[in-house]
């Protein structure tokens, strides 16, 4: 697990920063909503207070000899080379993320840029660090924000992983977080991987220095994905074939008033 720690300098007392987390895209098959991902990447470019993390599994990445590769299911975009598959979905994915990389937190690892290292000895997701000049976040790691004005600072931990499992039930995904909220201490924790986008807050009590009773509280994200589950395309959807529930599209927000010292996490549904 990695720690890492980043200034931002702001002006004015009213300014509030969002930080989009922008992972589980799966480029490269039928069922990636490419263009909700290049409307997304675009509003994160044309907002000045946006920054974006990205959460893995963001190409598919599942090569001919990978027992789950179906040829069936490939984008059929022009962009795609089905004799340089991988090298074909890193390549759309430098090009998604290069015009807002200036804005970019890091990347998180997901399960499918571990198996296609693992299996097939292709490193993306470190070509992807490399070439975009973003930090590497690993699977996980606990990321301070520091929001600087004038020398009065508002500090912001977030606890970000791509996640792991396979819960489909409501109680099943809030749990995981759940889990994970009380492992870490931060107080904004971000896991990708479950497709769905899930926004648990919790309130708690703690004593200040000076024996004050104070009210604190914590905010859990399940951080959405990119990938129809259900389309009319040839060849179902391995999730489709699970019996999976319908995707929840898009990713939460997380906005941030530093000279407040207040957070919330929203999501407007994209249709």
């Amino acid at each position: 697990m990695k720690t890492i720690t980043l200034r931002i300098p702001y002006e004015s007392r009213s300014d509030v920063f969002k930080i989009v987390p922008f992972g589980d895209i799966h480029a490269g098959t039928v069922f990636c909503r490419e263009d909700k991902v290049r409307a997304k990447a675009k509003e994160i470019k044309n907002d000045p207070f946006t920054y974006w993390v990205g959460m893995g599994d963001f190409g598919e990445f599942i090569p001919p000899k990978d027992k789950r590769f179906d040829a069936q299911v490939l984008s059929d975009g022009d962009w795609l080379k089905k004799n340089d598959i991988a090298a074909s979905q890193e390549e759309w994915v430098c090009d998604l993320f290069s015009p807002i990389k200036d804005k970019c937190l890091g990347l998180i690892m997901g399960n499918h840029e571990v198996s296609i290292q693992r299996d097939n000895n292709h490193d993306i997701f470190g070509h992807l660090v490399s070439r975009l000049g973003v930090k590497d976040l690993g699977y996980s790691c606990f990321y301070r924000l520091m929001f600087d004005r004038g020398g009065s600072v508002t500090t912001v931990t977030f606890h970000i992983e791509h996640g792991s499992g396979g819960a489909q039930t409501e109680g099943g995904k809030a749990m995981r977080l759940y889990k994970s909220m009380c492992g870490f201490e931060a107080d904004i924790y971000l896991m990708g991987h479950l497709h769905d986008v899930k926004i648990l807050p919790i309130s708690y009590l703690s004593m200040s220095p000076n024996e004050e009773i104070k009210e604190k509280s914590k905010v859990g994200c399940i951080t959405g994905c990119w990938y129809a589950t259900y389309t009319d395309a040839d060849s179902p959807s391995y999730a489709e074939q699970k019996g999976y529930s319908p995707t929840n599209m898009g990713c939460p927000v997380i906005e941030i008033t530093p000279d407040k010292r207040e957070m919330q996490a929203v999501h407007k549904k994209i249709f």
